[in-house]
């Protein structure tokens, strides 16, 4: 099998959700149907520009916090909406109520003594080699999920062995980057494609993840360095879904997804059903198959006006990552550094520190210095830990040796 640029990490002919559910348990939703194409054209934030058509699925949001019985375990791969009341006019706040010895949301200033940065539409970026290579039996590390707790780094991610199956990881904390391809890999509990937040409202860690006992999924603790330490697993979402990620400002949490077919998807509940679970997602972003094709984030921009990011991998010559902005997580999304010769990243703006190792700039997190439910960035000191992968023929995608790389922003 060649290395097929569009393939995606979705398993291959695994049984359908509606089978499975008939006899008890949870699979893979669609993850043998052929991903659908979304309409070719200009992405406007809302509606496709050539169609002319709204939202797809609109539908009033609901949910229900807890999710699926605790009981239920993890034994499949699964695969892994909105019309929203709630207004993003006030900001993310800084949660007074939280011990010193927990993480602090506040979005209102700069890392570096007050300076405000704006995101620029123009991005150049530097890279690093790869940080870190699998441990013994590990075939690849990957979608990766950053945030600095304590002034170290707390890394989770995707792990794919010898057999071509996901798991998650976590890496013994770090504090310089130099010290990540000697820190330890612990198996963690979960599918794949995790992201890592502290949630401030309930003094919680929670890691959310795809591919467990439902499409999306969460454990929780007040310990994110000891990967043995989490909860039982509970559901966040139900249906065909892919790279999930959450973002809540102050009244309200959204839940974001891709789904490989040209579309981003967007689901939200009230932030004090959170964790919950959440129901019908509606279309956000359309375009062609792989103009949006997954590994979406969104992101908090730290400055003095409200202000989002999101990210959202493409396939051209490479993978790369395209870039929108919004005022509201509950509206739409304009395009910003968002074609592959003008990225967001991807090897038209990435000088390597000696020669390119990697053709492709993949599934990743910004680093959040904040790790609270915000997900809020710093344009003032951005650095994106992402995976590439040598060139390398005569492998299928779940074959390829994934591993860290970080960019930095050139400013």
């Amino acid at each position: 099998m060649t290395v097929n640029a569009f393939d995606s990490k979705r398993p291959l002919c695994l049984p359908s959700r509606s089978v499975l559910l008939m006899g008890l348990l949870a699979s893979l939703s669609g993850a043998c149907s052929a991903p659908g194409g979304g309409a070719a054209g200009t992405v406007d934030g809302s509606v496709d520009a050539n169609s002319g058509s709204g939202e797809a699925s609109p539908g009033t949001e609901s949910s229900s916090s807890d999710g699926l019985d605790s009981s239920i375990s993890r034994t499949d791969v699964g695969s892994g909406g909105d019309s929203s009341s709630a207004s993003d006019s006030q900001a993310p706040t800084d949660s007074s109520s939280v011990s010193d010895s927990q993480p602090r949301a506040d979005s209102s200033s700069s890392t570096d003594g007050g300076t405000v940065c704006p995101l620029p539409t123009t991005f150049h970026w530097t890279s690093t080699g790869p940080l870190a290579p699998p441990k013994s039996g590990w075939l690849a590390l990957k979608d990766f999920s950053d945030v600095v707790f304590n002034n170290q780094h707390i890394v989770y991610m995707s792990t794919v062995n010898t057999s071509q199956g996901y798991g998650m990881a976590m890496m013994t904390p770090f504090t310089d980057w130099s010290q990540m391809d000697t820190a330890t890999q612990h198996t963690a509990p979960g599918g794949a494609a995790p992201t890592l937040i502290y949630f401030t409202p309930k003094n919680i860690w929670v890691l959310m993840f795809e591919w467990g006992s439902c499409s999306f999924s969460y454990v929780t603790s007040t310990d994110p360095t000891n990967p043995s330490g989490w909860s039982p697993e509970h559901c966040l979402y139900e249906g065909n879904s892919l790279d999930e990620t959450v973002v809540c400002n102050s009244t309200t949490c959204y839940l974001f997804f891709a789904d490989d077919d040209g579309s981003i998807y967007r689901a939200s509940m009230p932030i004090g059903d959170f964790p919950g679970q959440f129901y019908n997602p509606t279309t956000v972003l359309s375009d062609s198959k792989f103009n949006l094709f997954e590994a979406d984030e969104v992101y908090t921009v730290k400055g003095p006006t409200l202000q989002y990011l999101m990210i959202v991998e493409a396939v051209g010559s490479g993978r790369y990552f395209r870039s929108f902005t919004a005022t509201d997580l509950g509206g739409s999304w304009s395009p910003l550094a968002a074609t592959e010769s003008n990225p967001f990243a991807g090897k038209a703006n990435v000088t390597f520190s000696g020669t390119a190792w990697t053709n492709d700039i993949s599934s990743g997190d910004l680093v959040r210095d904040n790790p609270d439910e915000t997900q809020t960035i710093d344009p003032c000191n951005l650095q994106f830990l992402y995976q590439g992968d040598a060139p390398t023929s005569g492998l299928g995608y779940n074959q390829l040796p994934w591993q860290p790389g970080l960019l930095t922003l050139v400013q």
